[in-house]
């Protein structure tokens, strides 16, 4: 063939005359060689498909569209008709399809053949590590009863799979590494759901303590935009630290970290005395009767308050007034609240707020959860019996101390080792062999903790696997994952994973486990999920899913006001009113400001604050001690992204945050390398001086 240069090929191609073929991989050569390294024209004439799946970040998922070439994820957008995310995007999810092909990615399952955390390892099949694990699973089974048998875990999959694989072996021996137990135990003590659905859009005053939702929880950020410009509604927010949704607030209140539940229940007393209590829905729909509940906050002062917050008692009771006086009002609340040693005490404080107040079920107020509900596969193993209830905070001091056993962990979804606040002892009993005989992580890299794991075991990431998912919203919807990549490798999706445990441990059936787990493929489990739907299977099934993204489909996004409009053009409109027909998930039906399931276990059964035993600085170290807290961004989800390069190159350092005045008292300069010691551990980094943050805080994202 005669060189034909980049000039002379151009001008041919814009003259329209072709007088040769030319293949895909010379066209190529032509724009990366002999155009000297210029842009690969040809990949762009590639045909683009398109396909959904849902995130797996964030508390609350949000649908996603998927753009594919040739079978590879190249893109990842925002599904435009969800009533929520409205075809916005969040940076974790824009990038998450480069880590299907990240060369980092665990591939085939391995056994450690050295000391744990030596990294020495050894392929294996996954006969191999299957054969072992139920040999072990059966040892236990016969020797010490299933309890020894722990799992500790994130989240679990939007299934329960899990959930369904310890009750198939009759344990119920689970530790939850979320930060957010406080809240939902919280919730669900005081009306039935372990999470509230805030109608930001239509609020006129939001109180937000210790949420981040602008960055952590996208598919808020748009309704809490909507009420400030459409409602001109107010947003304050209490926060130790300015993150991006204190410094977007109309007033940020920094607070002494674990204080939020006294200011909550001061505002409450304020309420009640000011005569702005809503008492008709009080002594209607709540346990606790208007009269006595003034009586009970009445020892909630704002000057007391104020002594143990740092929020001026002036401000405090103002905040109060405004609140009740606005309606339609709101509160929300995250981990800044709620993870502490009183969480959820703080949870239930905070829920007075809306609930004294009438904003309970309304246009702008306190809604509850809308999610729809798919039921278990049939036939379902039974919820096992509670094992000893304990924390992933105090799990390995009680190993330690010979309170619990373990013969035999799992470990999936999370990363104690690295991202527990006691990871140091968490690194101490993993390192152990004689306090966890053999220990099993799921994972798709390796991390601190599957390091110090005997065997691992690779699973699929989201866009390798089948699964429906749901969240709550005031719009309910459904969605569905499907495999848009092919996992590399020995890869295997969970629900495979599982199924094979329980078939190696009874191959036979005899033992009556395998019943639970008849599925050929993920695919065909994925359906048997959906269709437990009714309405759901009429209109489709999957299929209906796959055509739109979401199920029901709301509407259509309009570009001119940013909304999701019906099909007539109109607004959503959410029902409110949810408990009138059915009342609260409670025992009582009704809201229980009084508690008896907390009456039961020895604890205050009304909403009370208790100091937690960190804001008592040692006599004499008062000016040296400081309060640690923890935050999370929008570029990270956790350690579950810690293997993206993008986020970690976006937020590839971590300073510890500290008061311009305070680090100059300690006399620590911007920059310098600090070391953070506290009853867990330490650890040492640079400081980074900011008027940002509370005077007795330090904060470190986590």
């Amino acid at each position: 063939m005669p060189k034909v240069t980049r000039r002379q090929f151009l001008k041919i191609s814009g003259a329209g005359v072709v007088t040769f073929v030319m293949t895909s991989d010379v066209t190529q050569a032509m724009e990366l060689n002999v155009g000297g390294k210029a842009f690969n024209y040809d990949r762009v004439a590639i045909p683009r498909s398109t396909a959904f799946t849902v995130s797996p970040f964030g508390k609350m998922k949000s649908p996603l569209e998927v753009a594919l070439e040739k079978d590879t994820v190249v893109a990842v957008l925002g599904q435009s008709n969800h009533p929520a995310s409205r075809g916005g995007v969040t940076s974790v999810d824009a990038v998450s399809h480069i880590t299907a092909n990240d060369p980092d990615r665990l591939t085939y399952p391995m056994k450690r053949t050295g000391k744990r955390g030596s990294g020495q390892w050894k392929k294996i099949t996954w006969e191999e590590a299957l054969k072992e694990i139920a040999g072990e699973l059966n040892k236990v089974a016969a020797d010490k009863g299933r309890d020894s048998v722990w799992l500790v875990r994130g989240e679990d999959s939007p299934t329960g799979l899990w959930k369904r694989f310890m009750n198939t072996i009759r344990t119920s021996s689970i530790i939850e590494t979320a930060g957010d137990a406080g809240k939902k135990t919280g919730q669900s003590l005081t009306w039935g759901e372990a999470i509230e659905t805030p109608d930001f859009a239509n609020s006129r005053y939001i109180l937000n303590f210790g949420s981040n939702l602008y960055e952590t929880f996208h598919s808020y950020t748009l309704a809490v935009a909507d009420g400030k410009s459409d409602k001109h509604a107010k947003l304050v927010t209490f926060d130790p630290r300015m993150s991006m949704t204190a410094g977007l607030s109309d007033e940020w209140i920094p607070i002494v970290p674990g204080t939020d539940g006294l200011v909550a229940l001061a505002m409450a007393n304020v309420i009640m005395q000011e005569g702005l209590a809503d008492t008709a829905f009080i002594n209607s729909w709540t346990n606790f009767s208007a009269e006595k509940l003034a009586k009970h906050l009445s020892q909630f002062t704002l000057e007391a308050a104020e002594k143990e917050s740092g929020v001026p008692a002036a401000e405090i009771k103002r905040i109060a007034i405004e609140f009740a006086s606005a309606k339609p009002s709101t509160v929300f609340t995250y981990r800044g609240a709620s993870s502490h040693a009183n969480g959820v005490y703080s949870e239930r404080a905070c829920m007075l707020l809306p609930i004294i107040t009438g904003n309970v079920e309304v246009e702008g107020g306190y809604c509850l959860p809308r999610e729809i509900e798919w039921k278990d596969i049939s036939p379902a193993p039974q919820e096992a019996r509670q094992a000893l209830k304990i924390n992933g905070a105090t799990f390995p001091q009680a190993l330690k101390e010979g309170k619990v056993k373990a013969d035999l962990l799992f470990v999936y979804n999370t990363n104690p080792a690295y991202s527990a606040s006691s990871a140091a002892y968490w690194r101490g009993i993993l390192s152990e062999d004689k306090l966890i005989p053999l220990s099993v992580c799921v994972t798709p890299y390796m991390t601190e903790t599957a390091n110090l794991c005997d065997i691992v075991l690779p699973s699929a990431i989201f866009l390798e696997s089948s699964e429906p998912v749901t969240s709550p919203s005031l719009f309910p919807w459904m969605g569905a994952r499907t495999p848009l990549s092919k996992a590399p490798g020995e890869v295997k999706e969970l629900s495979v994973i599982l199924r094979d445990m329980i078939r190696a441990v009874d191959a036979d059936g005899n033992k009556g486990l395998k019943k639970y787990w008849e599925f050929e493929d993920p695919q065909e489990w994925l359906v048997k999920y959906v269709e437990s739907i009714h309405e759901l299977k009429e209109a489709g099934g999957l299929d209906a899913i796959n055509s739109n993204g979401i199920w029901p489909n709301y509407g259509t996004l309009d570009i001119k006001t940013g909304k999701v409009l019906d099909s007539n053009g109109k607004s959503l409109k959410a029902k409110y009113g949810l408990y009138k027909t059915k009342g609260f998930a409670t025992p009582s039906r009704k809201i229980e400001i009084y508690s008896e399931a907390l009456k039961k276990k020895g604890l205050e059964p009304l909403p009370v604050w208790i100091k937690p035993g960190n804001l008592n600085a040692p006599e004499g170290l008062e000016k040296e001690v400081l309060i640690f807290v923890t935050f999370k961004t929008a570029y990270h989800a956790g350690s579950s992204t810690a293997n993206n390069k993008y986020l970690m190159e976006k937020d590839h350092s971590n300073h510890c945050w500290i008061n311009k005045e305070t680090a100059g008292e300690l006399k620590i300069k911007d920059g310098d390398l600090i070391r953070l010691v506290s009853s867990v551990g330490y650890l040492v980094t640079k400081a980074r001086g900011t008027n940002a943050i509370h005077p007795k805080v330090v904060a470190m994202e986590a």
